[in-house]
């Protein structure tokens, strides 16, 4: 199914969207005219490596600057009200570097801090996120004690913090063992039934369970969103 035939759901709403987007890194094109919205729910992200994914997730995440083109939330641009933006926005890139000193509830409660939580709310939602996760023994520990699912893990959990509305997370099961990997994919689908979540995945035999989007990134980059096709929400459904 091809993008622009596809007839938007009225029973689902449209949060973010991108108009027209192009990244360049020098003379390298990375993303051209590339335009979507995305409803709530899960959109998972795919194509062959290279062709921009982690890219539009960190736009889409404002860590990165668009070349030319809006990012819009709400049909505002993110970029006039980044702060009020950030503050419904978890974001979960595969690669972070945490403080190695911290534990894992003080890191936690940094990231907080950013989302104007207080301390108290915080706490309260690390411990379950923590629980959830298998993590909770390990609360106090040091973050240079963690073991890479372990670090895989807290980089999850910190992206949850403060209830997000949209929740965008690189390749989510990476370093994860088929349990882990399994809880940690559950969360995010229960997430996705208020908010926008946006990912993506080497492992899509991983969610053959699961309901969701797909935004097909292709190599002719004049026509980055090809195809607009998935199992379908059950709302969705005729």
């Amino acid at each position: 199914m091809r993008l622009n035939q596809w007839i938007v759901n009225p029973n689902l709403m449209l949060m973010l969207e991108i108009n027209q987007l192009e990244k360049r890194y020098k003379k390298q094109i990375v993303l051209s005219n590339l335009s979507h919205q995305f409803e709530q729910g899960v959109t998972v992200i795919t194509g062959k490596s290279g062709v921009g994914k982690t890219t539009l997730l960190r736009l889409c995440a404002s860590a990165e600057k668009p070349s030319s083109g809006q990012i819009l939330w709400f049909g505002k641009a993110i970029n006039k009200s980044l702060k009020k933006y950030r503050l419904v926005l978890g974001y979960a890139p595969q690669q972070i570097d945490f403080p190695e000193d911290l534990s894992a509830l003080d890191f936690m409660c940094h990231i907080g801090a950013f989302k104007n939580l207080s301390y108290s709310d915080c706490y309260n939602q690390t411990q379950q996120l923590l629980e959830k996760l298998d993590l909770i023994k390990d609360i106090h520990k040091p973050i240079q004690a963690y073991s890479g699912g372990m670090r895989r893990r807290l980089g999850l959990a910190q992206a949850f913090l403060g209830q997000p509305e949209c929740l965008i997370i690189d390749e989510p099961s990476a370093e994860l063992d088929p349990f882990n990997a399994e809880i940690v994919h559950n969360l995010i689908f229960e997430k996705a039934k208020n908010a926008t979540v946006l990912m993506t995945t080497h492992l899509s035999d991983s969610l053959k369970n699961y309901q969701y989007r797909t935004l097909h990134l292709g190599n002719d980059l004049s026509n980055n969103s090809t195809d607009f096709s998935a199992p379908l929400l059950e709302s969705e459904k005729r």
